[in-house]
């Protein structure tokens, strides 16, 4: 899990930056120190510490309302922290919002586009707004339209495209200024699953190929997969982060564990139920026995209680060794500890 910035580094980094220094040790894309929102009595974003490396691919999951959208204003400076810091591009988002937004590309859910327009129209109205020169404003939409196969494609009108095709051209929409960091809002809501896997593979391309760091902010499990990093977030807290691999692999999730076989008896369900490593049992219609285990020994433990007890065992399936499921258990413990937001 990421944890609190107290390292050498980013102690140096936070003293520099608090200290209005800026360049005296590597600066992360985004970081953020006890980081809090407060809307009335209810804590939006709650003390959120985050370091989000320069070139990345990181992603904010978390189900609807868990203050991933708040969460991107604050470093977006849009609107202000109630306590706490956090820098975005070396920037501090109380004192250069605008610094941060010019280096900056954002896609919301709407795509932000004039329909009536063409697409090569579209990138050359948004490079004249980000001033840059004629020239440079052509390459730039030429290199953009080839690199991303939208060039044959440049004269028609942006309103007959699927929205597929206009979520990718707002994504080159939002890199037309070379923007260090790209910050993406659901960028896969209301897509059908074709193109959603086409704007996964884009997004993923373009991290590599044009060097920003990308910010995903998703309720998609799978979406997330694809980052290099993630952070959970649940009612405005950071709840597990990591790789995607080692949070779908933590010893301290729960794993939904199928066994089919005879001799699955109440009594010998209350006996499985009684371990520790054991958090619930039942047997389903099917007289299958469904069991959530939350560690990585549990499984062989339990057949072997099982058949010790006389039951006979078929097959062992971990039904829920993936992402999806982990993120799952991760939100489902954390709304089950903690009350309702304030």
């Amino acid at each position: 899990m990421l944890s609190p910035p107290a390292d050498a580094w980013h102690r140096d980094f936070l003293q520099n930056a608090r200290n209005g220094e800026r360049g005296a040790v590597p600066s992360p894309a985004i970081l953020t120190e006890q980081l809090t929102r407060t809307v009335g009595a209810r804590t939006i974003v709650d003390r959120i510490d985050l370091s989000v490396s320069a070139g990345v691919m990181f992603g904010l999951l978390g189900p609807m309302g868990a203050g991933k959208t708040t969460l991107i204003r604050l470093l977006l400076g849009l609107v202000k922290p109630t306590r706490g810091a956090a820098w975005v591009l070396g920037y501090n988002v109380r004192t250069n919002a605008d610094s941060i937004r010019a280096h900056t590309g954002v896609v919301l859910q709407s795509p932000g586009l004039y329909e009536n327009l063409t697409a090569f129209e579209n990138l050359e109205l948004f490079g004249r707004i980000w001033h840059l020169p004629a020239t440079e404003r052509n390459e730039r939409i030429r290199a953009l339209l080839r690199h991303h196969g939208l060039w044959e494609r440049r004269n028609e009108r942006v309103a007959n495209w699927s929205p597929g095709m206009q979520h990718k051209l707002a994504i080159l929409r939002a890199l037309m200024h070379r923007p260090k960091l790209l910050i993406l809002d659901e960028p896969t809501a209301g897509l059908d699953s074709v193109d959603r896997e086409l704007l996964r593979a884009d997004l993923t391309a373009l991290a590599r190929q044009e060097g920003v760091t990308v910010l995903i902010a998703t309720h998609d499990p799978a979406e997330a997969a694809l980052c290099d990093e993630i952070a959970i977030l649940h009612r405005g807290r950071i709840i597990a982060a990591g790789p995607p691999h080692a949070i779908a692999c933590a010893p301290a999730a729960r794993r939904r564990v199928m066994i089919t076989g005879q001799g699955f008896t109440a009594e010998l369900v209350d006996l499985v139920q009684s371990r520790q490593d054991v958090t619930h049992a039942t047997i389903d219609e099917q007289g299958r026995l469904l069991i959530e285990v939350s560690g990585e020994a549990a499984c062989a433990a339990i057949v072997n209680l099982l058949v010790e007890s006389g039951a006979d065992v078929d097959s062992v399936v971990r039904c829920d060794d993936n992402l999806a499921a982990i993120y799952r258990t991760f939100v489902e413990e954390a709304h089950e500890a903690r009350p309702a937001a304030r």
